[in-house]
C-alpha cells in the first residue's frame, strides 16, 4: 500500500501495524525554505516516525530541496537524517553520458549541441523536457541562462499588446497566489475581497484596472502545457522550477503589488531585506527595494495583526539582527494601545488540535533567540506566563534553547514555574545554567 502524506499527522492515523506500506512525503517541512510549524509538527510524531521505521514491512520516502535539508532546524528531525540520498552527490549524480542519453530521448539531434558546461548545469533533465517547448532558441543559452530565456520570452510578450500582457497578467496572478491559482477565482465577477488584487495586477502588469477575469482566464487558457497546467480546477506551473523563475521574474517586475497582496508565504519566503542577503542565499530570493521596506514591515505588521505568528516570526529576515531593529523601529511608531495589542496576540492560523496552536511573539522570540524582541514585547506587558496548546510557555523555550539572556529578562518579570509540561532535561539544564 502506497500512502501519499499531505499533512504530518496523516502518518500516525494511516500507519497499520505488520502492514506493507510505503508512506511518500513530498517537500516534508517546506516547499522553498524549512518551516518552523512544520518541523514543531514533524518533532511531536518522532515517537511515531521511529515505530515505522522499526517495523520491517514499512518505508517512509521523504523529499525536499538540499536548501531545506540542510537548515539548522532540519537537525532536530534525527530520523530523516540518518538516511540521506543527495541526487546531486558525487555518488549519485547522472554522469555525462547518462545525461546526454537524456537528452537525445527529449531533444533528439539537437543533443549533439550541448557543450560541457550545459551538461553540468542543475536540474539537466526539467531543462530537457521545458527545452522541448521552447526550441526555438539557442540550446546552450537555454541550458546556462535559463532565466534569462524566460525572462526575454516574457518580456516578448509585452510588447504584444493586450493579448500579450494579459497572458503576463495572468501569470502574475498565480505567482501571487504562490502557484496555487483556484479556476474558481478567475470567475465570475469580481468580489470585494478580490477587486483590489484584480485591478492593482492588471495596473501592474500594464493593463487597464477594468480588465475583467474571464479575459484573463481565456488568456491563462492558452499558456496550459507551456508554462502551466490545470489539475483538480488548480492553475500552477508545469514544475517547481519554472515557479521559481516565475517568481524572480515578477518579484523584480512589480514589488510593490506582491508585498502587498501575495501569499504570506510566497511574500515571507522570497523577499528578503537587501542587509540580510549574503552569498550562500538562494539565488532566487529577491532583495527588498529601499523604496518598498516599509511597504515590508506594514505587510509584516498585518499578517501579524490576523494572527500568523508562526509565519512572520519563523520567516528568515528574522534571523538578522538589523532587520529586527528595523522592524522594532517602525513597530514604535505605532499607536501606543495597538503596540500593546500586538505584543499579546496569539496565533489563530493553526487548528485547535495542533500542539503549536496559540503560539505568541514572546514564544516564538524566546523559542528563537531575538532577545531585542523580547525585550520590547515585555516593555509592552507581553504576558510572560503565555502558553500554547502543548502547554509550553516562553520560560520553557528559554530554558530549552539555552538562551540565557533572556532566561533573565523573564526570570524578572516573576513567572510562574508550575507547568503542566514536564520540563526536559535541556530545559532544566538551561535553567540551571543560568
Amino acid at each position: 500500500m502506497i500512502i501519499p502524506v499531505l499533512k504530518p499527522t496523516d502518518i500516525r492515523d494511516y500507519y497499520q501495524p505488520g502492514k506493507q506500506t510505503v508512506f511518500i512525503v513530498d517537500d516534508i517541512c517546506g516547499k522553498f525554505v524549512a518551516s518552523q510549524q512544520q518541523i514543531e509538527s514533524w518533532q511531536d510524531l518522532l515517537p511515531v516516525v521511529d515505530m515505522i521505521i522499526a517495523d520491517k514491512l514499512c518505508k517512509i520516502i521523504m523529499s525536499c530541496r538540499l536548501q531545506v535539508f540542510k537548515d539548522d532546524r532540519f537537525q532536530l528531525l534525527r530520523p530523516f537524517k540518518d538516511s540521506e540520498c543527495n541526487l546531486n552527490s558525487s555518488d549519485l549524480s547522472l554522469t555525462s553520458e547518462e545525461k546526454v542519453s537524456i537528452a537525445e530521448i527529449y531533444i533528439g539531434t539537437d543533443a549533439k549541441e550541448l557543450d560541457e558546461i550545459s551538461i553540468q548545469c542543475d536540474f539537466f533533465p526539467l531543462l530537457c523536457s521545458l527545452y522541448q517547448e521552447n526550441n526555438d532558441v539557442d540550446i546552450n543559452n537555454f541550458f546556462t541562462n535559463t532565466f534569462n530565456v524566460y525572462k526575454g520570452y516574457l518580456d516578448d510578450l509585452d510588447t504584444q499588446g493586450v493579448d500579450g500582457r494579459q497572458k503576463i497578467c495572468s501569470l502574475a496572478l498565480c505567482v501571487i497566489f504562490n502557484n496555487k491559482l483556484r479556476e474558481q477565482w478567475l470567475n465570475g465577477k469580481a468580489k470585494k475581497d478580490q477587486l483590489q488584487i484584480l485591478e492593482d495586477t492588471c495596473e501592474a502588469c500594464g493593463l487597464n484596472r477594468g480588465t475583467s477575469k474571464k479575459e484573463l482566464k481565456e488568456a491563462m487558457a492558452t499558456l496550459i502545457d507551456t508554462f502551466v497546467c490545470k489539475q483538480n480546477d488548480i492553475y500552477s506551473t508545469l514544475h517547481d522550477k519554472l515557479f521559481d523563475f516565475l517568481g524572480q521574474y515578477f518579484c523584480r517586475k512589480m514589488p510593490e503589488c506582491l508585498i502587498e497582496h501575495g501569499d504570506i508565504n510566497f511574500v515571507f519566503e522570497r523577499f528578503v531585506w537587501k542587509a540580510t542577503l549574503d552569498n550562500k542565499s538562494n539565488e532566487f530570493l529577491t532583495s527588498i527595494p529601499d523604496d518598498f521596506l516599509e511597504l515590508y514591515l506594514e505587510r509584516f505588521q498585518n499578517d501579524w495583526s490576523s494572527g500568523n505568528i508562526g509565519t512572520v516570526f519563523g520567516c528568515s529576515n528574522m534571523q538578522k539582527s538589523i532587520f529586527r531593529q528595523d522592524l522594532i523601529d517602525y513597530l514604535t511608531q505605532l499607536d501606543r494601545s495597538q503596540q500593546f495589542k500586538l505584543a499579546n496576540i496569539q496565533d489563530t492560523m493553526l487548528s485547535k488540535e495542533d500542539p503549536g496552536s496559540g503560539n505568541t511573539p514572546l514564544i516564538s522570540s524566546c523559542f528563537f533567540g531575538y532577545s531585542d524582541m523580547v525585550q520590547w514585547l515585555l516593555e509592552r506587558d507581553a504576558n510572560v506566563d503565555q502558553c500554547r496548546n502543548d502547554n509550553f510557555t516562553p520560560l520553557i523555550f528559554t530554558c530549552q534553547e539555552g538562551h540565557i539572556d533572556i532566561l533573565k529578562m523573564l526570570l524578572e518579570k516573576n513567572p510562574n514555574i508550575n507547568f503542566q509540561k514536564t520540563w526536559s532535561d535541556s530545559a532544566f539544564h538551561g535553567l540551571y545554567e543560568w
